[in-house]
């Protein structure tokens, strides 16, 4: 940060800024591409200048925030099968039976893994949950503080409460009493599990399942869960009958986005997952694969 505001006030001083406010041509003219600068890049850039723009403003300087750009993603989300993730399942608790390291996270990785997909969750929301996040008489999961800023609450099932339950036990019973942390998913010496931890279990999971992974940046990532989710939950809505102007609101409000523009992606993949499923898609949702007009 203290080098993307230091490039910035060398770029002031060269367009000749005497004030203390941050005009829009200023703005515009910073926020132009760079050569060979990829898109992060360019975002966190103009990020900076945005927060630096709105401190200003609190001190009744007058300043321009700029709109930040999109970052699209050229990822194409692995969707894991029903007898992938059951061989995921099976791989993270023959791992844990086998760890003989009570200090690491392993006890919390089956877990974390069977809420993950149960719930669509993002990696950091469910790292980040609290005790008195997890209801299991209520059968709800609290998300505070998620990606968009939009607390929400979701339900889990049955069988993903009792999961969390016999983990909750498990973890009690051999975590130490005096422990640091208050979020749900702990090691047995009670610190948060990191986030870095749960991405080296998970690689090792896939070996142990025999799923391949295609190398950094290829895939299949932790994220993908996620996505597997959101395939996995769409299909059944709509094979069970729902109306998919209706399934895509539900999916949306569970993903916590802000609009339905971020969960349209998944029918696309939906009916790529299941052929089966296009033409009832297709029946309802020409807004998402509009024709092309004849010419």
């Amino acid at each position: 940060m203290e080098y993307s505001y230091s490039m910035f006030d060398r770029f002031a001083l060269g367009e000749n800024v005497s004030a203390f406010s941050i005009t829009r041509k200023l703005v515009n003219k910073w926020s132009e591409p760079r050569p060979n600068e990829s898109p992060r890049t360019r975002y966190i850039r103009i990020a900076h200048v945005a927060q630096l723009s709105g401190f200003l403003c609190i001190l009744g300087h007058e300043s321009h925030i700029p709109k930040l750009p999109r970052i699209h993603s050229s990822h194409e989300p692995y969707i894991f099968s029903r007898d992938q993730m059951a061989a995921v399942f099976a791989a993270s608790d023959r791992l844990m039976l086998k760890c003989p390291r009570h200090e690491t996270s392993i006890s919390a990785i089956p877990t974390l893994f069977r809420v993950l997909y149960g719930t669509g969750m993002r990696i950091s929301e469910t790292l980040a949950l609290r005790d008195m996040d997890v209801d299991l008489e209520g059968k709800t999961i609290f998300i505070k503080g998620a990606k968009n800023g939009r607390d929400r609450r979701i339900p889990i099932s049955g069988s993903l409460a009792e999961a969390c339950d016999g983990y909750r036990f498990y973890r009690d019973l051999h975590t130490c009493q005096n422990s640091p942390a208050y979020t749900f998913f702990r090691s047995h010496k009670g610190h948060a599990c990191p986030r870095r931890s749960a991405y080296t279990w998970f690689r090792r999971i896939l070996s142990e399942a025999c799923i391949p992974h295609f190398g950094r940046g290829m895939g299949p990532r932790l994220h993908d869960v996620r996505h597997t989710y959101s395939v996995h939950a769409l299909a059944k809505m709509v094979e069970d009958g729902l109306d998919l102007y209706y399934a895509l609101p539900l999916l949306s409000t569970f993903l916590g986005h802000r609009s339905l523009d971020a969960t349209e992606q998944y029918v696309r993949l939906t009916s790529e997952m299941y052929p089966g499923l296009i033409r009832d898609l297709n029946a309802v949702c020409g807004y998402v694969f509009p024709k092309t007009p004849a010419p």
